[in-house]
């Protein structure tokens, strides 16, 4: 083949092809360029609870004690339950005054003080997602944040999906060559993108609101799912002569 057609060729190839930040460095011989990319789906094993408490008093102290109070008996059903304490992260107390606007007087006047608190799980038997969060709000828990889907085993998942990325580089590599009539010579570089998991699964933050009974319920419309993990690879190869 030619030298001139050869060149056209790593033209054709590698035009059309952005890579990112971390793209392969390019050769001036003749060369392919590819990304490859790999895939791994996997139903979470962990997931991640955000929930808070908010009391609204005139009161500070009695908010503080109320948001207290709850934030220990949600903390005490945590650990019967068998949630380890390494697991269970309780913020600070969040004190913020409140003002009301008075039309009359067309003046804010001073409404109490709002305290909250956050608590943050990391529960690891998913089975048990359902049956905590609603325990969490009948002990008084009054606004749910996003719950995060994980994976315990997320490296040994995205080794998977790396393979996969280079085995798709290879095979693209070779076919875009073949197309040309043209042999792939060795690999010239590679560099590899940071995955992402794309979090499928994922509950999103929902108010606390009444049953007819008038007690706290959980919205029952939520599927775990699964979690999409990404492996991306850049590579450079050259053509033979």
């Amino acid at each position: 083949m030619g030298k001139n057609m050869k060149k056209l060729i790593s033209l054709i190839l590698t035009s059309g092809i952005a890579f990112g930040a971390h793209a392969a460095s390019i050769p001036d011989e003749p060369h392919v360029q590819v990304t490859g990319v790999g895939e791994v789906w996997a139903t979470p094993d962990k997931v991640t609870l955000n929930v808070s408490v908010n009391e609204h008093s005139k009161d500070v102290v009695a908010a503080k004690k109320a948001a207290d109070d709850k934030l220990a008996a949600m903390i005490l059903a945590l650990k019967e339950q068998g949630v380890a304490s390494k697991d269970i992260h309780a913020s600070q107390l969040n004190v913020r005054s409140k003002t009301r606007y008075n039309r009359d007087t067309q003046t804010n006047e001073f409404d109490g003080y709002e305290v909250s608190r956050n608590l943050s799980i990391i529960l690891r038997n998913i089975d048990s997602y359902a049956q905590t969060l609603q325990g969490l709000i009948q002990q008084g828990a009054n606004q749910v944040g996003q719950s995060q889907f994980g994976l315990t085993n997320h490296d040994e998942l995205f080794s998977q999906a790396q393979q996969k990325a280079f085995k798709d580089a290879n095979a693209k590599a070779n076919t875009y060559a073949e197309g040309f009539n043209a042999r792939i010579e060795k690999v010239y570089s590679i560099s590899a993108q940071q995955d992402y998991a794309r979090p499928m699964p994922q509950v999103e933050a929902m108010m606390v609101r009444a049953d007819s009974a008038g007690s706290a319920k959980v919205e029952d419309a939520y599927n775990i799912g699964e979690i999409k993990i990404i492996a991306k690879v850049n590579a450079v190869f050259l053509l033979e002569d």
